[in-house]
C-alpha cells in the first residue's frame, strides 16, 4: 500500500444521502436526488462518490460521498445562494440527511494499492495491530485517541417511521473514527476476477458483516466499485473487531501471499483497493437529519446523553437558514 499525502489545513468529507422506499423513488424523490446531484457535481469538491446504500431492509439511500480540500472551499459552495434555496425549500418530510467531517491533518490517513496514491512511498508503521493510529501526528503514547465511552451505547430500533422536521445532533463524543474502504473491480481481468471470487469474496462479504455488531454505525454499497463507510467508536474499538474475527486475520494473509510481486496475481493483478481513515472531535462533526426514519444514522444512540439530539426549533442559532 502507498500513501495518500494531505494538505496542512483540515480538510472536509460530506456525506449527504436521501432515502425513499421501494426500488425506486417517486417523483418528488426523484427531482430532489436530481436537483441535488447537479448542485454537488458543480461544486469545487475535489472528489465525489456516486453511492446507493444496499443495507437498509426496506428502501434504499442515494448518497455523495465527496471530499473538499478545505474547509473554505466547502462552505463558498455551501453558501451558493442555489445550494441555500434549496436548503430552505426542503419540507418537513423531505428524507434528507448530511455528516460533515471536517478533519485536522494530524488525526487523518489514507493508503491505496496505487491509483488513490499521491506518494509512492510505503509505510514504515505497517502490518501489527494499532498501525493505522500510529501514523497519525496527533497520536502519542500517551494520548491514543480513545473514546471517553468504554462501550457502545445500546441502539433503537430502526423503523419507517418518519421523525419530522429537522434534526441535529447537539453532541458526539470525541474520537469516534471514521473508516471508508474501497475496492474498485472495474479494470481485473478474467482470471483475476475468478481468483477473487473464488478466494476472496465470500471472506470479504463475512468480514463486512462481522462489522455491522461493533460499528457504530455502517454503510456498504455492493457494485464493481464498492465503498463501504464504517464509524466505530474509537481506534481501539476497531482493533478489537479486527483481533476477535480470526478470518480477517486469514484474509490479510491470503490476499498478501496472492498479491506479493511473487504471488499468482503479483504481475497481472488490477484490483485497486484504498482505505482512509480519521479520528474526529465531537465539535468537528455536523450531522443532520431531515425528516428522516427513526433509529437509523446517529438517531439510533440519541437516547443516551453522549449522543443527544434537538430539533431546529429548539437551536435556531445553529441552523440559521437551513
Amino acid at each position: 500500500m502507498y500513501r495518500v499525502t494531505f494538505p496542512e489545513s483540515p480538510i472536509v468529507c460530506s456525506k449527504f444521502g436521501v432515502h425513499y422506499l421501494g426500488g425506486n423513488p417517486n417523483e418528488n424523490k426523484q427531482i430532489l436526488i436530481d436537483t441535488f446531484d447537479k448542485l454537488i457535481h458543480s461544486s469545487p469538491a475535489k472528489k465525489i462518490e456516486n453511492l446507493e446504500e444496499d443495507t437498509l431492509t426496506e428502501g434504499k439511500s442515494r448518497i455523495w460521498l465527496a471530499y473538499w480540500i478545505s474547509a473554505s472551499s466547502y462552505q463558498s459552495w455551501w453558501q451558493n445562494p442555489d445550494v441555500v434555496n434549496l436548503r430552505a425549500a426542503l419540507p418537513a418530510d423531505a428524507g434528507m440527511w448530511r455528516e460533515i467531517l471536517t478533519v485536522p491533518k494530524g488525526s487523518k490517513g489514507a493508503a491505496s494499492t496505487s491509483g488513490h496514491a499521491t506518494d509512492r512511498r510505503g509505510f514504515n508503521k505497517t502490518g501489527y495491530w494499532g498501525c493505522y493510529r500510529d501514523r497519525y501526528i496527533d497520536a502519542t503514547p500517551e494520548n491514543r485517541m480513545d473514546s471517553p465511552l468504554t462501550t457502545i451505547p445500546e441502539a433503537q430500533a430502526s423503523s419507517l417511521a418518519i421523525r419530522p422536521d429537522r434534526v441535529r445532533m447537539a453532541a458526539i463524543p470525541d474520537n469516534l473514527s471514521f473508516v471508508v474502504e474501497g475496492q474498485d473491480h472495474s479494470s481485473v481481468p478474467q482470471t483475476e476476477k475468478d481468483h477473487w471470487f473464488a478466494n476472496f469474496d465470500a471472506p470479504v462479504t463475512k468480514w463486512i458483516n462481522h462489522l455491522t455488531g461493533p460499528a457504530v454505525t455502517t454503510r456498504a454499497w455492493n457494485y464493481n466499485r464498492k465503498i463501504q463507510l464504517f464509524y466505530f467508536l474509537d481506534h481501539g474499538h476497531m482493533e478489537r473487531s479486527g483481533k476477535k474475527e480470526r478470518g480477517h486475520v486469514d484474509l490479510r494473509t491470503n490476499f498478501m501471499k496472492s498479491y506479493c510481486p511473487a504471488g499468482v496475481m503479483g504481475q497481472v493483478g488490477k484490483l485497486l483497493l484504498w482505505v482512509k481513515t480519521c479520528i474526529l472531535k465531537g465539535n468537528e462533526m455536523e450531522c443532520e437529519y431531515i425528516g428522516y426514519w427513526e433509529g437509523t444514522g446517529f438517531l439510533t444512540h440519541d437516547q443516551h446523553e453522549a449522543f443527544r439530539s434537538t430539533d431546529a426549533a429548539k437551536s435556531s442559532k445553529w441552523f440559521g437558514i437551513f
